[in-house]
């Protein structure tokens, strides 16, 4: 799955001559991004980095080192993560993270506190497909013969939560639909919003062959930020963040798979 830059939001103090003395720090405080994304069953990562200039060409900034963080459950548990690669903390007992749950990252940075909180969504119900396969038209030089014919994904959600899918290709060796695209995604990824269903699109898929389709039940503080980052420029400047005192996200999800053979 794609993972992004976010901004922070400052929180004012109460009295005057502590709110001008927070302003002037923070002006100088080289925040921390945050990237954790919390499955059930699955090891507890927290990547910690800085801010990436828009000039640069790495795909993360630097990593910040030397960390002590920790992530409690909500119900008295806390672990300590450790350090397995620079600014990649790590608890790899799958059993932590569970099928719900609150759970809180905390660490210090320069003298801040870090923190963010976030909620176990439940796992998608009744998750469905209208057929097993799905055929894309033959593409042509300048044309295509065919048409396409969506297949529809369809699910329960009475509370109108928030849901991506992930359209993934497993094939070993998979073809590409367009030979003149080069190196095309294996994975698609779209944000289903607050609906029930979604029918498919020719530009969900970039090879033939078997897909694994997950629906991912996501958190709003997630939904918030994947839209943040698909806006214009001007979401560089504000773009979404549940980090305090930092940036990026920490949030959890669950997900329910099927599979889709994609073929011409």
């Amino acid at each position: 799955m794609k993972k992004t830059d976010y901004i922070f939001i400052i929180f004012a103090l109460i009295l005057l001559i502590g709110c001008k003395k927070e302003t002037e720090e923070i002006s100088t405080y080289n925040k921390p991004v945050v990237e954790a994304y919390l499955i059930p069953g699955m090891p507890l990562q927290v990547k910690v980095y800085y801010q990436k200039y828009l000039q640069d060409t790495i795909t993360y900034g630097y990593p910040v080192t030397g960390l002590k963080p920790r992530v409690l459950d909500g119900s008295g548990n806390s672990v300590a993560l450790t350090e397995t690669n620079s600014g990649v903390y790590t608890y790899s007992d799958p059993s932590f993270v569970k099928a719900s749950g609150n759970y809180t990252l905390n660490f210090d940075l320069d003298g801040y506190q870090i923190s963010a909180e976030t909620t176990m969504p439940d796992k998608p119900k009744n998750f469905r497909v209208s057929s097993s396969q799905q055929q894309i038209p033959t593409m042509g030089l300048g044309s295509s013969s065919g048409t396409f014919t969506p297949v529809i994904f369809s699910w329960l959600n009475p509370s109108s939560a928030y849901y991506m899918i992930s359209f993934q290709n497993i094939e070993a060796y998979p073809t590409t639909i367009n030979s003149r695209v080069t190196s095309p995604a294996l994975n698609v990824e779209v944000l289903a919003g607050q609906t029930s269903s979604y029918q498919t699109q020719q530009a969900n898929f970039n090879y033939l062959g078997l897909h694994r389709v997950l629906l991912f039940h996501i958190n709003k503080e997630y939904n918030d930020a994947l839209k943040a980052s698909g806006e214009t420029s001007l979401s560089l400047n504000t773009p979404y963040t549940n980090v305090k005192n930092g940036l990026g996200i920490f949030t959890a999800m669950q997900a329910d798979t099927l599979y889709l053979s994609v073929y011409r």
